[in-house]
């Protein structure tokens, strides 16, 4: 799972150049430099800086609120299903106190949101959840859970070996099946500080000096 935007870039570029038909039809084997401990380290790496990120701007909500059933997680809309390696779940809200919530999982499994794992939200439970809310939870430990919601913003992350150009691993956004969309070969790059040598060659050529500058 944590490889499917480099898998997805791969097979793009293959068919691109070789068309449809030899790839899939002819038995062609694709071999690439991928390290898959580089591939998950950068794929943590990448979740937890976007959770953190998305977390100092607060809450904005649930995923839903819906009518409970007890096959209510057999009707959840796909598009909120994540990959198993980011290790959420979907829970719904049925109790709400005030230093805790109630929730409930598939299969029937009740938990606990404590007080001290929605401390990022800066709210009251109260302000912060509704019974019937459908939340993102992750797994503590024992019966506890944190609330967790799925970042706004998103990025891309590559690693590539300066010797040789091989990219051992890629990573193009928060979720592969949330959005295919890859935000390393995909999206348009902002300049950042690929100007400045163009700005400070022409300041050396009109005999500016490092110290002046």
């Amino acid at each position: 799972e944590d490889s499917q935007y480099y898998i997805e870039d791969v097979r793009k570029n293959i068919i691109e150049r070789l068309s449809y038909e030899k790839v899939y039809k002819q038995g062609y084997n694709i071999n690439t430099p991928i390290n898959l401990s580089l591939q998950k380290i950068a794929t943590d790496s990448l979740r937890n800086g976007l959770i953190a990120y998305d977390q100092r701007k607060g809450w904005r909500g649930p995923i839903s609120n819906i009518i409970y059933s007890k096959s209510w997680s057999k009707n959840i809309d796909k598009k909120y299903l994540l990959e198993n390696s980011i290790n959420w779940k979907i829970a719904i809200v049925k109790k709400i106190k005030q230093f805790s919530a109630n929730i409930e999982l598939e299969k029937n499994i009740e938990g606990i949101i404590r007080y001290k794992d929605i401390s990022w939200t800066k709210k009251e439970f109260k302000d912060l959840l509704k019974v019937n809310d459908l939340v993102y939870v992750k797994k503590m430990d024992n019966q506890f859970y944190s609330l967790q919601q799925l970042p706004k913003i998103n990025g891309g992350l590559v690693v590539i070996d300066p010797f040789t150009g091989r990219i051992l691993a890629m990573s193009g956004g928060f979720s592969f099946k949330n959005s295919e969309f890859n935000r390393v070969s995909q999206a348009f790059r902002q300049p950042g500080s690929a100007f400045k040598p163009f700005v400070y060659a022409l300041a050396l050529e009109n005999q500016y000096t490092p110290s002046s500058l």
